[in-house]
This record gives structure tokens, C-alpha cells and sequence, in this order.
């Protein structure tokens, strides 16, 4: 079943002093704006919370990873990390306006290949529709309430 009261223990442990910056993410995603910034804000809070392995094992379906499983996952996002770091605000802001020459240039500044940059956006558009999925007013309330905000 995982735990998931350690788990939330830790997740509010990360998010100490950063309450404002929680929050103000929460909201830009509840509306529907999620930009690369805000993936790279989430990775970061995720990061805070410790290693990857013990954050997977706390979760329902975390005794269910095998361990390359989340060694994989923990290279992923170290290397998206990597791959938004070689990006410029604007880039980070407003996604759509990375082209190819864009990709060529962010994938040397990162040390990786282009695909890799092609697999972040990937996953950030998949994210990204997630979110908005979210962006229903009944849905933004209950989630808000879950997480004792104000809408």
C-alpha cells in the first residue's frame, strides 16, 4: 500500500519556506499555464524531498519498481535538469518557440543529443495535458481544498 503519510511528511518537509513558491505552481498549473519552468520548479521540489528510491518506495506501486526501474527515472530527470539548465528563460517560459536550430544548440550546451531534447519536450507536452486536464473549475476546488489553498 506504500506509506503515504511519510511520504506527504516529506513532500511538507521540502516545501518548508517555500509555501508561496508551492502554491504559486499549483496554481499555474490548476490554470492550465505550465510552462518548462515550472516542470523544472516541480523537479527541483522533488528533488528536495531526498533520494529517488526511497520516495518511490513510499508509494502504493513503489515495492513494484525494480530498482533499474528507478535508477532510470532518477537519470531521466537529472538529465532533463541538465537539459533545461542549457535553456534560455525565454526558452523555459514559451516551449513552443524551440525549433530544430534551437534543439541543435540546447542539446550541445547540455552534452546531450538532440533526441533527449525532443524526449523532455515530449514529456512536457504529455504534462502539460495533464494539467489542463485539471483546469476544470469543480476539479481546481477539490484539489485546492485537499491542499488547504484558497481559490
Amino acid at each position: 500500500m506504500g506509506d503515504l503519510q511519510t511520504l506527504l511528511e516529506k513532500a511538507e518537509e521540502a516545501a518548508k519556506g517555500k509555501e508561496k513558491k508551492v502554491e504559486e505552481v499549483t496554481r499555474k498549473m490548476l490554470s492550465g499555464k505550465f510552462t518548462l519552468l515550472d516542470m523544472y520548479e516541480q523537479m527541483e521540489l522533488l528533488a528536495g524531498m531526498g533520494p529517488f528510491q526511497k520516495i518511490a518506495d513510499l508509494l502504493p506501486f513503489g515495492g513494484k519498481l525494480k530498482d533499474e526501474q528507478v535508477y532510470e527515472t532518477q537519470e531521466k530527470l537529472r538529465k532533463f535538469r541538465i537539459i533545461m539548465d542549457s535553456m534560455t528563460r525565454k526558452e523555459l517560459e514559451n516551449p513552443s518557440i524551440i525549433k530544430s536550430s534551437h534543439i541543435k544548440r540546447i542539446a550541445r550546451g547540455a552534452g546531450v543529443e538532440p533526441k533527449d531534447v525532443k524526449e523532455l519536450l515530449r514529456h512536457y507536452n504529455m504534462s502539460k495535458k495533464l494539467m489542463k486536464s485539471f483546469s476544470n473549475k469543480k476539479m481546481q476546488r477539490k484539489l485546492l481544498k485537499q491542499l488547504g489553498m484558497k481559490m
